[in-house]
């Protein structure tokens, strides 16, 4: 077991690894606090799908400043959410189960808690002069980036808070042998970057990135869904390769494509898509998995500025679960749920889980509300199980009115 503390104190226990505020993550270095220094100690360093997943908006003007007093290391962002990161090489890939600590000078509503390539793990409040403790499990494996056709090795554990001040006070890492979750899919899905100062409103979110933190930690997610891809891409570029090298007995693998499919001819619904899909849900059994397929996503897409909604992505929704009917496959009908809620809504007020001036990708609000409904999905179809009777809300201001259009987005 890897444990570090960040506060001050003179006397540590021999275990314990003591982070100093100033100590900041690059190759090489092991351990360290993730800030602009860090994106720029290497190429690896650079990507978002390799890092902590927040960069840097057109506003940041000055560096991450790292503090640190008797309670743990902390950035002060009383005017911007700011993330205070911190990464750890822990030389080998797999699962690992991290407890983090945090601690609160003052009342926090709203604190993020996010591992990983931007997967938000914990989201609570923490009371003044309080402490709060949290364990988690994360999935380590190589990865393909955005624009690159190579593989990259990721070895590192990654933490983000999210928050005005609360301070990271301890970390501790082990191996974990628990289960894991495997999502495979296109942008709706993906581990999306975020701009920082962070707000959740003008956030693109996948809601495979917002997937841990229904799980109660007894599932880690090893999310290898990207922007752009498709069923038949999926497998072409290299990504579903590195799933299968990791999926095992008992694991759960998630597949839900169609926005992209639907641009190609040869991967209409009845055909291309269905075929693969299938290939898919067989190679996964041999590995004594358990495939899911998930309907696609709606878009917010309306027809006569608004008054009928345009289901574009109905027939790859049918097809889903005709599939699932034919192989006894379990399925989530995300496309159904979403759909409905997009109606219910209508174009301007559904906007608000949106990215800004997108009908296809959710913000951080939406992701989180999608992933609600798979996890129901999951729950209802006997996948999972949870002590929970209904998924947590997250819902925006409704002054963060959207307006979703189409500006042809790359998928």
């Amino acid at each position: 077991m890897t444990q570090y503390i960040f506060y001050q104190t003179e006397s540590g226990k021999a275990a314990e690894i003591s982070v100093e505020p100033s100590q900041y993550y690059e190759s090489g270095r092991g351990f360290g606090f993730f800030t602009e220094k860090s994106g720029k100690s290497s190429v690896s360093c650079s990507l978002p799908e390799l890092n902590t997943g927040f960069i840097p908006g057109p506003r940041v003007l000055e560096e991450i400043k790292v503090r640190q007093d008797d309670n743990g290391c902390y950035v002060d962002s009383q005017s911007a959410f700011i993330p205070l990161s911190f990464q750890s090489d822990e030389k080998q890939q797999g699962s690992f189960y991290l407890t983090i600590t945090l601690y609160a000078e003052e009342d926090e509503k709203d604190v993020l808690l996010f591992v990983g390539r931007r997967q938000l793990a914990w989201r609570g409040s923490i009371k003044a002069q309080e402490e709060w403790c949290g364990s988690f499990p994360v999935s380590i494996t190589d990865f393909i980036p955005r624009g690159e056709t190579g593989r990259f090795r990721d070895e590192a554990v990654k933490v983000t808070v999210i928050s005005r001040s609360v301070h990271l006070k301890k970390l501790a890492i082990k191996r974990w042998k628990g289960r894991t979750l495997y999502l495979a899919g296109d942008s709706t899905v993906t581990d999306q970057s975020a701009e920082y100062p962070y707000n959740p409103a003008e956030s693109y979110g996948g809601w495979g990135q917002m997937l841990l933190v229904f799980l109660d930690g007894n599932y880690a997610v090893s999310n290898h869904a990207h922007s752009g891809l498709t069923t038949e891409s999926f497998r072409t570029e290299g990504h579903y390769k590195i799933l299968m090298e990791k999926i095992g007995d008992g694991d759960i693998c998630l597949f839900q494509f169609g926005h992209n499919d639907q641009k190609v001819d040869h991967l209409n619904a009845q055909e291309g898509y269905r075929n693969n899909l299938i290939q898919y849900i067989r190679e996964v059994r041999e590995k004594k998995a358990i495939p899911v397929l998930v309907t696609p996503l709606a878009r917010n897409s309306w027809l006569q500025d608004g008054k009928i909604y345009n289901d574009r992505l109905k027939e790859y929704a049918k097809e889903v679960i005709k599939i699932s009917k034919d192989m006894a496959v379990p399925v989530v009908d995300l496309h159904k749920r979403s759909m409905e809620f997009i109606k219910e809504h209508g174009l301007k007020e559904s906007g608000r889980w949106f990215f800004p001036s997108d009908y296809t990708h959710t913000n951080d609000y939406g992701a989180w509300k999608m992933a609600g409904y798979v996890w129901k999905g999951l729950t209802d179809a006997g996948v999972i199980s949870s002590d929970k009777k209904a998924a947590p809300v997250w819902d925006p201001q409704k002054e963060s009115v959207r307006l979703s259009i189409n500006k042809g987005e790359h998928l």
